[in-house]
């Protein structure tokens, strides 16, 4: 009976462990689907780079809103529902800018789809610390790969709808209802120990952040400025600086997202290898190599290398800064990650209409030169931040 009872408690956490991978499939799906057709929306609402960066700055502000409603909703909810809430609501969320026709409405689809992320981000990253501590392994970076392919899906799921001819609003509908659909699946399968379960009924997330953390939270805040920036303005800049058209513009978005989930499978044999430290700092050069590469391509198709070795070098900097979040001694995991992932988003939230203000004023190509600037910062700065007791 005790055998049977592990054998089956072993395949609900595997089970457990990929739907928790599918609603990351969600979360990166649907950011990246609609980043498609930013530059179709920024047309149709008569919008410009300042502005544009107003709207993704609503995004930032959505998580800034959804990472505390997780804060209360999910010791209320209990891990299980609030984790099918966050993906199911998310994947709705996505088609609301198809109504998007003025800047405020597109502002508020923005808004909308950042508080459900937020709220997902937390419930799911929290979901596999959970795991990782059951299993007793590093999975973290393994979720987040999952994020990419879902990027790379969204991404080319966006290009076909485009190049379909599809308006906005049956665009995002289709996609938003096939993920609606996913999510829904993937939520029956969530499953944690009834220890863990009581732990996160018992947990409040409102703590005051250690200086440990708040130094998490600055790293996390500029891998997450880069990343997102080469997402959310990735298709944009083809557009606009190697005069691509949407529907391919989307492929370097494809492209940077494809090798941040092939960086992710293997990230946690790398830090496991070399120590977080290490793997952070070199992973910041690779980025820096990237997005210097785009920088200096002329054209879209010698463009993609560079978006394709950026996202090598950025997959595995937000995973291991989750990680060590929620596994901060004398924090309880959900805590620390919401600290972090509140911190980095709050600090995010100048990154969309920085990169959108020096666009507008100085070019996108000078908007992608300052997002190597930040990762020069990350390089200089981790090895005093994350403390030796934390390392592995």
């Amino acid at each position: 009976m005790i055998e049977y009872s592990a054998a089956r408690e072993e395949r609900a956490l595997a089970a457990s462990r990929l739907a928790a991978s599918a609603i990351f499939f969600v979360g990166g799906a649907g950011l990246t689907v609609w980043a498609t057709f930013i530059p179709l929306l920024k047309v149709r609402a008569g919008l410009d780079d300042a502005q544009i960066g107003m709207v993704l700055l609503c995004v930032s502000l959505g998580c800034l809103c959804g990472m505390p409603a997780a804060g209360v909703l999910r010791p209320r909810l209990g891990p299980i529902r609030s984790g099918a809430l966050a993906g199911i609501a998310f994947a709705a969320a996505i088609c609301a800018p198809g109504l998007g026709w003025s800047m405020p409405l597109l502002a508020g689809a923005a808004y909308l789809i950042g508080l459900s992320f937020g709220f997902l981000d937390v419930c799911i990253n929290a979901h596999v610390s959970a795991l990782e501590r059951e299993l007793g392994r590093p999975i973290m970076s393994s979720a987040h790969a999952f994020f990419s392919i879902g990027n790379v899906s969204g991404a080319l799921i966006g290009g076909v709808l485009i190049g379909a001819g599809l308006g906005i609003p049956a665009g995002l509908g289709i996609a938003s209802l096939l993920l609606i659909a996913i999510a829904a699946i993937a939520s029956s399968w969530l499953w944690l120990p009834e220890a863990h379960v009581r732990e996160a009924h018992s947990t409040s997330v409102f703590q005051l952040p250690s200086r440990t953390i708040i130094g998490l939270g600055v790293l996390t805040v500029l891998a997450f400025i880069v990343e997102l920036a080469l997402i959310d303005w990735g298709a944009l800049y083809l557009v606009q600086v190697t005069g691509s058209p949407p529907a391919q513009a989307a492929y370097g978005v494809a492209a940077f997202s494809l090798a941040m989930a092939i960086g992710r499978f293997r990230g946690d044999r790398i830090v496991h290898r070399y120590g977080e430290v290490a793997t952070i700092r070199v992973s910041a050069v690779i980025a820096i190599i990237g997005i210097a590469a785009i920088v200096l391509a002329p054209t879209a198709l010698i463009a993609l290398p560079g978006f394709a070795v950026a996202g090598f070098g950025i997959a595995n900097m937000v995973p291991i800064l989750f990680s060590l979040s929620g596994r901060m001694p004398g924090v309880a995991p959900t805590a620390g990650i919401a600290m972090t992932v509140t911190i980095a988003y709050g600090g995010g939230l100048f990154g969309p209409p920085l990169v959108g203000f020096v666009a507008h004023t100085q070019g996108m190509r000078a908007a992608f030169v300052m997002l190597i600037g930040g990762a020069l910062v990350i390089t200089a700065l981790v090895r005093w931040i994350i403390p030796r007791n934390l390392r592995q």
